[in-house]
């Protein structure tokens, strides 16, 4: 029944040839992507925002926010993942079912929209969600199917990307987190989001001063 329900509208198309072919290739498309950021930030019309320069930004605190919360997701969701012992749902997996995807697109939502401001930056983050992210996620739901089928009709009730904070609760009263886990699942890599953003950012400003 899950495996039906995953294949219908969109989510079939998503799982076809094409988009099959960008998610296994999400590592360079994605690296593409920034790289069409970087370009826009250099030559476009709109620079980077100041985060840590005389001129700063008043709006710079919401791609900051952004991706400080992308990488707790990541790492509340890498803290709760056991991978290959079924379909995880602890934690925040009780309010979404990807949270480390979550957490990657929070993080480069905050780079895009720093760095190219919130139109360019939206639509380069569109392109990513819709023809990288998306269906990488219906591929790994669709393995999930195959191996955890009951598993994944309680899994499908969640939602896919857009956390349900309703179940907030129930995702502290079921959490299972484990600093191992994190540390196994390799969820302390999203802090480098914030961490880096301000200093990519300025980075950049000066660059384009040279270009």
């Amino acid at each position: 029944m899950y495996q039906e329900v995953s294949q219908s509208g969109l989510e079939r198309l998503a799982c076809g040839r094409t988009f099959s072919w960008t998610a296994r290739r999400r590592g360079p498309l994605s690296v593409l992507i920034g790289l069409i950021a970087v370009a826009y930030a250099l030559w476009g019309a709109q620079a980077p925002l100041d985060f840590i320069g005389a001129g700063n930004s008043p709006y710079r605190f919401l791609p900051w926010s952004l991706a400080l919360a992308g990488a707790a997701a990541r790492m509340w969701g890498a803290g709760n993942l056991m991978k290959n012992q079924g379909v995880t749902r602890t934690g925040i997996y009780r309010m979404v079912r990807h949270p480390l995807y979550l957490g990657n697109n929070l993080i480069y939502l905050a780079f895009l929209i720093s760095l190219d401001g919130a139109l360019v930056g939206a639509a380069l983050f569109l392109v990513l969600l819709v023809t990288v992210h998306y269906p990488s996620m219906l591929q790994e739901e669709a393995r999930l199917a195959r191996e955890y089928p009951g598993e994944c009709v309680a899994m499908k009730t969640t939602p896919r990307l857009i956390p349900n904070v309703f179940n907030l609760r129930e995702a502290l009263a079921t959490d299972r987190f484990s600093a191992q886990r994190v540390l196994r699942n390799y969820g302390l890599r999203g802090f480098w989001g914030p961490v880096l953003l301000p200093f990519v950012a300025e980075a950049l400003i000066a660059l384009r001063a040279w270009v």
